[in-house]
């Protein structure tokens, strides 16, 4: 303000104006704005402007990997595909072998040597280290019969964090009792922290989900039975949920994220051939199931046995968005009872839609890397500012 006071020929906004007035922008006019001045950056990058703006949002697109190995930092493409049924797909250009989670835009890949956590729409890239001594792709190659990861976000403080988890098998219980690590990075600060462990074993679990504030694994905690293990983010507290009942002896099953709703897909594929979707009431942690999607004559049957379809995002008709592992995209219509096939070839990773929320100034990576490894970086790159836009030229901070 005291810079406008020794300009008389400036105005002063008072910042509700301009955060009303910032939430009309497109989004390049907002990357653009938070270079003006450091009042504008602080509106831009604050938690109520980013909550608001993502509130907004009318449609979210769909995240698919263009799926490269060159070595080169992920990123967003420019520009977008429109395929059949008024879906939007953007590409991220990564390696789509490398694991990977997405929580509201952000997406978290799994590196052999480090984590990467990417903000696509503001071009901010933070890297870490994981950890206690931790390596991936020595050994194990990102083996989930080894560890189990996760990324989400605290609904009380609103921070992001990555949750690792040493996996025990069998044979290993039944010779020792080893050391078992659980431990979760908070993004803003870079730190590791050690979880108290489960009051049981975690054996082999399922890629996880985060909704509403909570990270889930599908765990197998005997040979036969599967419950779900849940980590409340804020409480870092563990504890287990129970799967419906039709869904224990089912043959494919995976949890996902609707609309910030844990669910349960099932794919049937003996007597009958159909995908029916469970969700949970987070409150009292009960199931509906919401969806009940006949397959039969209506999807190309071939190889029935070995396939299996995961929800992507429900529309505020009803309209549900699915894929199959054969990478082909599908759009049900409860009211016409209708599946549109959309597209082919499209490896999906998750619903997306834009966040501005700001990620810390500079990345942590305690990790040692080896010089001359095929994954090693020259150097470790941190953008601290970005603008979309093939006329302006990124700020990089060594």
């Amino acid at each position: 303000m005291e810079e406008e006071e020794k300009n008389p020929s400036s105005i002063y906004i008072v910042a509700d104006l301009l955060e009303d007035i910032f939430l009309r922008l497109p989004l390049k006019s907002i990357l653009i704005s938070k270079s003006v001045s450091k009042r504008w950056r602080s509106i831009l990058e604050s938690k109520t402007f980013v909550e608001r703006r993502m509130s907004l949002q009318k449609k979210r697109k769909i995240l698919a990997a263009y799926n490269c190995k060159c070595g080169w930092e992920p990123r967003l493409l420019p520009g977008s595909s429109q395929c059949k049924g008024n879906e939007e797909i953007v590409y991220l250009h990564c390696n789509a072998a490398q694991p990977s989670f997405t929580c509201d835009g952000l997406v978290c890949i799994l590196e052999p040597r480090w984590i990467d956590v990417l903000n696509p729409w503001t071009r901010q890239l933070r890297r870490y280290g994981f950890g206690f001594g931790t390596i991936f792709g020595v050994g194990s190659a990102f083996s989930p019969r080894h560890w189990a990861m996760g990324f989400g976000k605290d609904k009380v403080t609103g921070s992001y964090k990555v949750v690792k988890m040493c996996l025990i098998s069998f044979s290993e219980i039944c010779a020792r009792d080893p050391e078992v690590e659980y431990s979760v990075l908070d993004v803003e600060t870079g730190e590791w922290r050690m979880l108290s462990p489960p009051p049981y074993k975690v054996f082999e679990v399922r890629k996880s989900e985060c909704a509403n504030g909570s990270m889930y694994w599908l765990h197998k905690p005997t040979e036969r039975a599967w419950t779900i293990l849940a980590l409340d983010l804020h409480k870092e507290e563990l504890h287990n949920i129970s799967v419906p009942d039709m869904s224990v002896t089912q043959e494919i099953f995976q949890i996902v994220n609707l609309e910030d709703r844990l669910a349960i897909a099932n794919t049937y594929t003996k007597t009958e051939w159909k995908l029916e979707i469970w969700s949970m009431d987070t409150e009292v942690e009960t199931w509906t199931k919401t969806y009940s999607i006949d397959l039969e004559n209506r999807v190309a049957s071939r190889e029935r046995r070995n396939r299996w379809f995961t929800p992507v995002s429900v529309s505020k008709q009803g309209n549900i968005v699915f894929y199959d592992n054969h990478k082909r995209l599908f759009k049900y219509y409860p009211r016409k009872n209708e599946i549109l096939y959309l597209s082919a070839d499209t490896c999906v990773i998750s619903p997306f839609f834009e966040n501005l929320a700001p990620l810390p100034q500079k990345s942590t990576l305690h990790t040692p890397i080896i010089a001359g490894e095929p994954n090693a970086p020259l150097t470790t790159l941190v953008v601290v500012g970005s603008i979309w836009s093939p006329l302006f030229l990124f700020s990089v901070k060594l």
